[in-house]
């Protein structure tokens, strides 16, 4: 609180006083110049007796001398704080502090010409907010003489009901009241009246009636006091995957609310003091640069035995000024203790002001203002009840609440899982794609992704061999809405191939939540194998990759999934029927095989064997065949051979389901409406090997 030093000039006062120009419009005096003015009348006349010899002759007088005396009587009592008019009847609007003094300065001056006795009082007055505690009151005097200081003293409020000064001519006293508050709080208006009693007027049975032999001055103070508002926040979380070289930053931000001109005042000479919790260390030694100030406010110095030094466990900055509203914003950074425990829900940081309203050893109102609400002190002398929030909330109004929260931190935890195996067609349409499921979890403590750039993925083929004939098709984003349904959207990628989750979650992944990237892969005449005279089949690894921005971001392992193209394949084998009978058992007679048969003759019979195998996986990765058509054309050996009648049959494996074989002009077919997973459709014919061509 701002002190209240009178700045006014005694000796000036006491001039003014005795030059009759202290005495305004609406100064206590004791009447018109006239009003207590007596003329005494003096009258002289000289004699003299006198002998001539013996003889005593006729006493001789002189000539009367007549006197006339004007005798004066009139007294002034005027206040002289300087508020909004000097010099009149009543200080106003002094300011003071709870339970502190008020300074109230008077001037009482003889202005008549007898020597006069005045008898002074203080006393409360009732109908206000608070009396004022007389009984610890005092009031110092100074007796002028013209302008020439005299007698000095300091009288107690029990000796201000009866002091008597005594003044002569062109003497007056000046008074300062230190008049003690007690109870007050913030915007309470208290008033107390001094009088002086002139004890010749008051005796003077013939006094005029409009003469005044008491005069009486009014002191009103009002009591103000600064209102803090501090709010702590943690701008930079810690992250608690990198204890050991990552920091958090904590802002403070203390305010001096302008509650109204009737309450706020300007705080001097304040303290800031931060004590950290367990488990926190000051990661960088403070330094003014850290501090900005508004409004007026000052910077203050640091506590040589707690300056906020890098390791220590806090700071307090003392001598600041914060004029009404005005701020001091500090920030500074912290990391954990190595040597101690760090519970993040439990770690409050907390703030202090002090301030010691009046800077005076000699009253009992320093206020601790604080966010933890058991450090406070004297948070009474407030007329509305502050709120301490310790959640983060955010305060407002001019009640001076206080904010602080928990340490924020960082632990991001976030894995991609199920790598999968998909097979697909050559040629796919959309129920036929191959659909790969890749699993985002978020075992962290906040949600992922609820800011752009912060959570992305891209897949990309591991070949960079793109367009391929198997490529990436459609991307959604699969994840529980909160409700129990679960919602697939459809997620795009930007020109650079990278896919933002917040695109479609702008609350990105709750903590122990998932979301799922669904993609398909598609094909367009894919070769089932590598290459014409390969049995491996062409395969596409896909690798979906997270790419997570911001602090504390973890390095994830990709997953890479596999397409594998899968389809019909078909083998035509042959085998040497020397009887002609349909079984290959004979002597020479050769097993089916693909290589050529170069030792057959005439007369002889071949025996084809058509197989078309289903190569996808068995279910649920495979896929199964539909319409399938096996067909050999005649033409093919009609020159060397002759179709054996009635030889054609056909076969399937168990789950797939084949027509007779039918023989024409042209071919010799079959039919398998579905042809399952690893199955296997046969068809099978004899030709006999022409003798007469």
């Amino acid at each position: 609180m701002k002190s209240n030093n009178f700045n006014y000039s005694l000796l000036a006062v006491g001039v003014a006083a005795v030059m009759g120009i202290s005495t305004g419009a609406n100064a206590a005096t004791s009447g018109t110049v006239g009003d207590t003015t007596t003329k005494v009348t003096i009258t002289n006349q000289a004699s003299a007796s006198y002998n001539v010899g013996e003889l005593k002759q006729p006493t001789v007088y002189s000539n009367e001398v007549v006197i006339e005396v004007s005798e004066q009587v009139s007294f002034s009592l005027v206040s002289n704080n300087e508020d909004d008019s000097l010099g009149d009847d009543s200080n106003v609007n002094e300011e003071v502090a709870p339970n502190g003094f008020a300074s109230f300065k008077h001037t009482l001056a003889n202005t008549g010409n007898r020597t006069d006795s005045y008898t002074i009082k203080l006393e409360n007055v009732t109908e206000d907010d608070k009396d004022y505690d007389l009984e610890n009151s005092t009031a110092t005097f100074t007796v002028y003489s013209g302008t020439t200081a005299g007698t000095t003293g300091t009288i107690t409020f029990a000796q201000a009901q009866n002091q008597t000064f005594t003044l002569d001519k062109g003497q007056s006293v000046q008074f300062t009241i230190n008049a003690k508050t007690t109870g007050n709080i913030g915007g309470n208006e208290q008033a107390l009246l001094l009088s002086a009693t002139s004890s010749i007027l008051a005796n003077n049975a013939n006094t005029n009636a409009d003469t005044k032999p008491t005069l009486t001055n009014t002191d009103r103070s009002i009591t103000k006091l600064p209102t803090f508002s501090i709010v702590k926040t943690v701008t930079n979380a810690l992250d608690l995957n990198d204890l050991d070289n990552d920091t958090a930053e904590y802002q403070i931000v203390v305010k001096n609310n302008e509650v109204n001109d009737s309450y706020s005042t300007e705080a001097v000479d304040v303290a800031i003091a931060d004590n950290l919790p367990t488990g926190l260390i000051i990661a960088k030694s403070l330094t003014t640069s850290d501090i900005q100030v508004e409004g007026g406010a000052t910077i203050g110095s640091f506590d040589t035995a707690n300056a906020g030094a890098i390791g220590s466990k806090g700071f307090n900055i003392k001598g600041v000024n914060i004029p009404v509203a005005g701020t001091v914003t500090i920030t500074f950074t912290v990391k954990k203790d190595p040597n101690a425990a760090l519970d993040p829900a439990t770690a409050i940081n907390h703030v202090s002001v002090t301030d010691d309203l009046d800077n005076s050893a000699n009253t009992a109102n320093t206020v601790i203002d604080s966010t933890d609400k058991n450090a406070e002190q004297n948070m009474a002398f407030y007329a509305v009840t502050e709120q301490n929030h310790t959640d983060g909330t955010k305060v407002n109004g001019t009640n001076g609440d206080d904010s602080t929260q928990s340490l924020l931190t960082i632990k991001r935890i976030v894995t991609l899982t199920n790598p999968t195996e998909r097979e697909i067609p050559s040629t796919t349409n959309t129920t036929s794609q191959a659909v790969h499921e890749t699993i985002i979890t978020n075992n962290g403590q906040d949600s992922e992704g609820k800011a752009a750039g912060e959570l992305t993925f891209k897949i990309s083929d591991d070949d960079a061999d793109n367009p391929d004939t198997v490529d990436v098709g459609t991307v959604t984003i699969a994840y529980d809405d909160g409700s129990g349904t679960l919602k697939e959207v459809v997620i795009t990628a930007n020109g650079e191939g990278i896919y933002d989750i917040n695109n479609v979650l702008q609350d990105g992944i709750p903590p122990g939540k998932t979301a799922t990237i669904k993609y398909t892969v598609i094909s367009n005449e894919a070769p089932l194998f590598t290459s014409a005279d390969s049995d491996t089949p062409t395969k596409e690894n896909t690798v979906v990759k997270l790419i997570l921005n911001g602090e504390g971001a973890p390095t994830v392992n990709p997953v890479t999934d596999t397409t594998t193209v899968k389809g019909l394949t078909l083998d035509k084998f042959q085998a040497l029927d020397i009887n002609c009978d349909g079984n290959i058992s004979g002597a020479s007679e050769i097993a089916f095989t693909k290589d050529p048969i170069e030792q057959a003759e005439p007369d002889q019979c071949v025996i084809y064997r058509i197989d078309a195998k289903n190569t996808s996986s068995a279910a649920p990765l495979g896929f199964a065949i539909t319409g399938l058509n096996i067909s050999d054309a005649l033409s093919q050996f009609s020159a060397g051979a002759d179709y054996v009648t009635n030889s054609a049959t056909s076969s399937a494996t168990a789950g797939s389901t084949i027509a007779s074989p039918t023989v024409d002009s042209t071919a010799i077919s079959t039919t398998a409406s579905t042809l399952a997973p690893q199955g296997t459709a046969t068809l099978s014919f004899r030709v006999k090997i022409k003798n007469n061509r």
